[in-house]
């Protein structure tokens, strides 16, 4: 085994920059997820432009019917090999296999059964875009160990520019397809070239090679380790998509567009950072996993971290939804604006229930964090349900809500095992919450009172402006928390310095 590649394989070990190097390598990986989401916020500026919300909508179908299914061709194996505190060459390479086999057997299915999509949503053309959507469950399957590895070793920049890559190169190949006339097949072409990128760049970034596999005990203990978080992510996966499913089942393709639309601006600009945030803070934390007090000081310290960036951010994207939608897209979206300002709202909770995976992995719990997702399953399912009736905006209400009930509850279950309770969390992200909920109150004033007669440019901008001073008045002024400005601070003049 060679230098560059045995780095992979190194026993877990607390080590006295680790805190700096996770979050050095949070920060890095954040900022280039939100270069990704300009170019993803880009795509959508202009695709919104070529193509009609009915393509977006029948995109969006078959996209969220198949969501689970990257889930499920990782099988969790990549939170295993990330979490597991020795590992060999000779396990990774069965993990990889196993990966690589679902992939290809997902892809099988998901090709049977595209007619039936297609008969059940009455809509012929779905049943051609379910089948190529499937070719990316092969290549994720490819790649899942390699990913996993960089991970492992923290190399989030690295990751993140290879995202990145992938992002820009299936911008170009989807743009060029819809100005040749070729309509959602642009959208379909851009999730294959996206994930054709991001194979080629891992393996070209991570040099191990898989060799034969050998399923003995060790091996079997991490597919059953694995098992667990698939049962959470499948869930995830499922409650993400079931606004969207139980829509296109009650409505027509353009409303599931418009949703989709907002949905994407939501996801490329709050959902990325909760998502990145827990890639980052679970590998971090489970080298600490024999230090249970050092998990619950770092861990308090990245919530609020993250908290205190995202929770503002999240309140003031609600407050600018419908004229940022219209400035970026045009004004035939507008309708998604107004989804996007209530969905949005979500993202001030969501960034602590996103945050109780980290705990579960940390402390090698995959388990609970399972049980976790049924319960936030069932809760998101009768959101959904209950919120169908009253239509796409019914639908957004009732999942903030259900966000806002499973918030605190996520932490102290997740927490429980280690000695967290409620007055942790309200310790760690009880300020910001308080802030980012005034911002959003004021904020709606602000738009509908006092800046309503200017034109959208301008009040996007003022209130975004005095958004944020109210945001710091009320959690630096008032409730002293300063500490999450040092810290970016102390990263920051680390990465300018290096």
């Amino acid at each position: 085994m060679t230098d560059g590649v045995g780095i992979y394989f190194e026993e877990h070990r607390e080590s006295k920059d680790l805190g700096r190097r996770a979050l050095r390598g949070g920060v890095v990986s954040i900022a280039i997820k939100y270069g990704n989401g300009v170019l993803q916020i880009a795509a959508a500026i202009v695709l919104a432009r070529l193509l009609t919300p009915e393509d977006f909508g029948l995109v969006a179908i078959v996209t969220v019917l198949t969501s689970f299914a990257p889930l499920l061709v990782d099988f969790g194996l990549g939170d295993a090999t990330t979490q597991r505190d020795k590992i060999t060459p000779t396990q990774i390479s069965s993990l990889f296999w196993v990966s690589a086999g679902i992939g290809l057997v997902l892809a099988l299915i998901v090709g049977c059964c595209s007619p039936l999509i297609a008969r059940l949503y009455g809509e012929p053309r779905l049943q051609p875009i379910a089948l190529l959507t499937a070719t990316t469950f092969v290549l994720s399957g490819l790649s899942n160990q390699h990913l996993a590895l960089l991970r492992r070793t923290l190399q989030f920049g690295r990751i993140g520019r290879i995202q990145l890559l992938g992002t820009l190169a299936s911008l170009v190949v989807a743009v060029v397809a819809a100005l040749s006339g070729y309509g959602y097949w642009a959208l379909v072409l851009r999730q294959m070239t996206a994930s054709f990128v991001v194979a080629l760049g891992v393996w070209s970034a991570c040099r191990w090679k898989p060799g034969l596999p050998v399923f003995d005990d060790d091996v079997k203990s991490m597919i059953r380790f694995g098992l667990n978080v698939v049962g959470y992510s499948v869930g995830y996966a499922v409650s993400r998509a079931m606004d969207r499913i139980v829509l296109g089942l009650f409505s027509r393709p353009d409303q599931v567009g418009y949703y989709q639309g907002a949905m994407n601006l939501y996801d490329n600009s709050i959902c990325a950072t909760i998502e990145q945030a827990h890639t980052v803070g679970s590998a971090a934390l489970s080298k600490l996993q024999s230090d249970p007090l050092a998990i619950r000081w770092r861990y308090e310290a990245a919530l609020s971290t993250l908290a205190f960036f995202v929770m503002p951010l999240s309140a003031i994207l609600s407050v600018t939804a419908e004229d940022l939608t219209v400035v970026l897209l045009g004004d035939k979206w507008r309708v998604a604006g107004s989804l996007l300002s209530i969905i949005a709202l979500r993202g001030i909770f969501q960034v602590i229930e996103g945050s109780q995976g980290w705990l579960h992995l940390a402390i090698g719990r995959a388990d609970r964090w399972r049980n976790w997702g049924v319960v936030s399953l069932l809760v998101q399912v009768a959101a959904v349900l209950g919120g169908v009736s009253f239509g796409p905006r019914g639908v957004a209400t009732a999942l903030v809500i259900a966000f806002m009930l499973l918030a605190m509850p996520s932490i102290i279950y997740a927490g429980r095992p280690i000695g967290i309770g409620a007055a942790f969390a309200i310790r760690a992200v009880g300020a910001q919450l308080v802030g980012a909920i005034s911002v959003a109150v004021a904020g709606w004033w602000l738009q509908t009172v006092l800046l309503a007669d200017y034109s959208s440019p301008v009040r996007m901008v003022l209130s975004g402006g005095l958004c944020t001073c109210i945001y710091l008045a009320v959690v630096v002024g008032l409730f002293r928390v300063t500490e999450p400005i040092r810290v970016v601070g102390t990263i920051m003049r680390d990465l300018i310095g290096k």
